[in-house]
């Protein structure tokens, strides 16, 4: 409080005293503190000020200078700021952090391709792969297509080239050659993704007919509208027809990671079980949060266990359907295109 009251008495004296400097300060601020809080959340936050910069310079030449270091003062402000851990040692603090997150210690195991691989150990194909068969058909034609058009044009879309060689291709490329620690596929690194859909969104320039492009928008968006829906309210577990969809997936990539189909197996519990029922949940047991308060739940997380269930809940993340209670009647899944999220069992 004492910060933020200081900092708005300090703003007020310059709009009164100094209102060149205030305008000044006021214009870059915002974007300032949105990188700063952008570097707390990813170690890779500065290429967001690399692009900024390279702006400036592009269009103010040495100019932009002055501004840039207020730019870059401003944003290790709010970084430091909103960043408790930096506070006792920031420097060796920050050091530490970013070592940390560039190599991630995340102790499960990750499915690419029908294999476990620890995320410290993922071939590099993994990222290229995820990329290809996770995003809708018509995004990777309408990108290189895209790029084509940006290079003939380069004068014009010499902007569009530059964010996306910064933004998308180089991390791409530096994710591939370290081995980058990735799980849960590729959700980490939905931050490069936007130059994509840009690139994808210039092959549309050379399309004249409004009502044409309107079509093909239309019709370039189908595929993904229509799979949200028959997916829903499981979208992220989306695979395009490339890999054979949802169920050309199963068992070969990752599906229901964060276990979101658990709502839907309370829900049936809370409608079949007895009262008083006992149950026994594999995985992440702590999302099954709208239990009926009478049902009594047990969970490898517990060392305590009942000496019988009435029912077993398993994720097929890990095979777990499967190997969990492997004599048990099936008594519900909860599946999307011929994949099982999540069963539901009697032993």
């Amino acid at each position: 409080a004492y910060v933020i009251l200081s900092t708005i008495l300090i703003a007020l004296l310059y709009r009164k005293l100094l209102p060149t400097a205030f305008h000044f300060l006021a214009a870059i601020a915002p974007a300032a503190i949105l990188l700063g809080l952008t570097i707390c959340i990813r170690i890779l936050g500065p290429l967001a000020g690399l692009l900024v910069a390279l702006y400036a310079f592009q269009k103010k030449g040495k100019q932009a200078i002055a501004p840039l270091i207020v730019y870059a003062f401003i944003a290790l402000a709010a970084m430091y700021a909103t960043w408790p851990y930096l506070w006792p040692n920031p420097i060796g603090h920050l050091i530490e952090s970013v070592v940390v997150m560039a190599k991630y210690p995340w102790q499960g195991q990750v499915l690419f391709d029908g294999a476990l691989y620890a995320s410290t150990e993922l071939p590099r194909s993994y990222l290229p792969v995820l990329l290809g068969i996770q995003l809708t058909e018509p995004v990777w034609v309408l990108f290189f297509v895209g790029l084509v058009v940006a290079i003939v044009g380069a004068k014009e879309k010499r902007d569009l080239l530059i964010v996306t060689l910064i933004w998308f291709i180089l991390p791409t490329l530096g994710f591939i050659a370290a081995r980058s620690p990735l799980y849960d596929n590729f959700r980490q690194v939905f931050f490069i993704l936007p130059p994509v859909f840009w690139m994808a969104g210039a092959a549309f320039e050379k399309v004249k007919k409004p009502a044409l492009q309107i079509a093909l928008i239309v019709l370039c968006l189908l595929p993904g509208v229509v799979d949200g829906l028959r997916l829903h309210p499981y979208e992220y577990i989306y695979y395009n027809r490339f890999i054979g969809g949802v169920d050309g997936a199963f068992r070969k990539f990752e599906l229901d990671y964060w276990g979101t189909s658990y709502r839907e197996a309370s829900e049936w519990l809370n409608e079949n079980a007895r009262t008083n029922a006992i149950i026994w949940v594999d995985g992440p047991s702590h999302l099954m949060l709208y239990l009926r308060p009478d049902i009594k739940m047990y969970s490898a997380y517990e060392a305590e266990r009942a000496d019988h269930y009435d029912y077993v809940v398993s994720t097929s993340r890990y095979n777990l359907d499967q190997t969990s209670y492997p004599d048990a009647k099936i008594v519900h899944e909860i599946t999307r295109d011929g994949a099982v999220l999540t069963v539901i069992k009697q032993p």
